[in-house]
């Protein structure tokens, strides 16, 4: 008998969705286990209300914020909590804003009968149509600290405030050992200085990924040993910028015992090639979530657009709704 999937949701705001969320997958999936990793410092779920829905909360979860290690350590967490509780065959990421667009049935049988022990969109970090100007060696060969927030920014005239990015441009491209990090989303400016040493390079090349992935049991395994047994590539990483989208694809990639295939099983909505987050979809998506061969899709929101998975809800049979209009 085939060991039942872990879907791994990590959230951090919105928990009626959250929850909207684990009901759907255990109406799709009744065996399966799905487990939530929902940030504390954002917003509250309480993991009575999770097991009511029929999933599980993971304990002590870790705070985090975007862009940070701390992010890693919340995949590492839930990773460690999982393989030490939980019997399973595949481990699959989620979002609080990922929703099922097809029966998952499809899906596990698909993962049962693969020869890939991985599933994960991943790209040569220095490919510069994926990562152009130079990104990854931006993100990924300095060391960098946050920057205080400058109190009185909305004080300083307009014409300054237009010219400062153009600055700092200027002197990132200047030389070489002091670079600012401008993060979007209005976070806080970092500043990195050039590392050495680093944990990767000819032999262990860097590459880029994303979070939505999909793992053997045993990779998992591979992840959290590799992790343990190799502090300083955890430290290494601890001080970059967007650690997460290079953490686990590079430990994974590069071992050649891992079959893995450059696909995440997800249909991804990106407003723009220079997206740096996923959009959220709405009806006039609807027609690309049909066509689509995946079974998982993001993001949605049911704030914005309640319509789109209501639809969604119809056609997969979970709820006695009439589908809109």
């Amino acid at each position: 008998m085939q060991s039942p999937c872990v879907y791994a949701i990590y959230s951090h705001g919105n928990p009626e969705q959250v929850l909207r969320l684990v009901r759907t997958i255990r109406a799709l999936s009744p065996q399966s286990h799905i487990v939530v990793h929902h940030d504390p410092s954002a917003s509250t779920l309480k993991a009575q209300d999770l097991s009511s829905a029929g999933g599980s909360a993971i304990p002590d979860p870790v705070s985090a914020a975007w862009g940070d290690y701390s992010q890693v350590r919340q995949h590492l967490h839930t990773m460690r909590w999982c393989l030490n509780n939980l019997d399973f065959g595949w481990y699959i990421t989620l979002t609080g804003q990922t929703y099922p667009i097809k029966p998952l049935q499809g899906f596990e049988e698909y993962l049962k009968n693969t020869s890939y022990d991985a599933y994960i969109y991943h790209f040569n970090a220095y490919d510069q149509n994926i990562w152009p100007n130079d990104e990854a060696a931006r993100r990924y060969h300095y060391r960098y600290i946050q920057l205080p927030r400058f109190r009185y920014w909305h004080k300083v005239p307009a014409a300054l405030r237009t010219l400062i990015p153009s600055l700092i441009r200027l002197f990132n491209r200047s030389q070489p050992l002091l670079k600012f990090f401008h993060y979007p989303k209005g976070l806080p400016t970092r500043l990195g200085t050039l590392q050495w040493g680093r944990p990767f390079g000819p032999r262990m090349p860097l590459i880029g990924s994303n979070q939505n992935t999909n793992y053997k049991r045993h990779v998992l395994q591979h992840i959290v040993k590799y992790a343990g047994e190799h502090p300083e590539y955890m430290r290494y990483f601890s001080k970059t910028a967007l650690p997460d989208e290079v953490f686990f694809s590079t430990i994974v990639c590069n071992d050649q015992k891992i079959r893995v295939a450059n696909n995440c099983l997800r249909h991804i909505f990106w407003p723009d090639s220079n997206a740096a987050s996923v959009g959220v979809m709405d009806l006039t998506h609807w027609n690309q979530l049909q066509a689509s061969s995946a079974y998982f899709a993001l993001k949605f929101d049911q704030n914005t657009c309640p319509e789109l998975l209501q639809q969604l809800d119809y056609k997969l049979g979970i709820y006695s709704l009439k589908a809109p209009n």
